[in-house]
């Protein structure tokens, strides 16, 4: 605060006095009022303190454990949602294929116990040519291959984006170009 003596009109009190002129606010402050004044300018700055040693605090935090950063809370709130999003949708195609691999496996059994009353009786009578064993062999590499991979049931990936994306955008600071960096993920 700066003090300038003159003879004008305190703007706290109104009187006309000896005034002092602050050099912050320029405003004209009788002497008691300047003190008042000065008071409270070092209030404020008390408060800058205490806010500037909680800020410190928090860098310090930050700087130890870069982990408890809000971006990187972002980041692992993202991580966390889309991989229960993955979850639970994985859970619904595998109830799914387990309801019809059941039906599937039950029409296999009865399709390779018809083959093999086939064969066997063909074996009994002694009755079954290259042909048939041919045939025989040929079904069954078919319904060992239908056995692994139904053909009622196809897995089927889109290429959409079923996550959101997430990127990271740099800007630096010591020049006006903007550098990007993407971190994405597609399922």
């Amino acid at each position: 605060m700066t003090t300038v003596l003159g003879k004008n009109r305190c703007i706290t009190c109104g009187k006309d006095r000896a005034t002092l002129r602050c050099g912050g606010c320029l405003q004209e402050l009788c002497f008691n009022h300047s003190l008042d004044h000065r008071q409270e300018l070092n209030k404020q700055l008390d408060e800058i303190e205490t806010t500037c040693d909680l800020f410190r605090q928090t860098l310090t935090e930050q700087t130890t454990d870069p982990q408890k950063h809000s971006l990187i809370q972002q980041i692992n709130d993202w991580e966390r949602n889309s991989l229960n999003k993955i979850r639970q949708t994985a859970e619904e195609a595998r109830k799914k294929v387990l309801e019809h691999t059941n039906q599937h496996f039950e029409q296999i059994e009865i399709k390779v116990n018809e083959l093999t009353k086939q064969f066997q009786q063909s074996r009994e009578e002694n009755d079954f040519y290259e042909t048939d064993l041919r045939y025989w062999n040929e079904e069954l590499t078919r319904l060992s291959k239908e056995l692994v991979k139904p053909s009622n049931i196809n897995l089927r990936q889109d290429n959409s984006a079923f996550i959101n994306k997430i990127s990271v955008d740099i800007t630096s600071s010591k020049s006006t170009t903007k550098k990007k960096k993407m971190l994405c993920c597609r399922f």
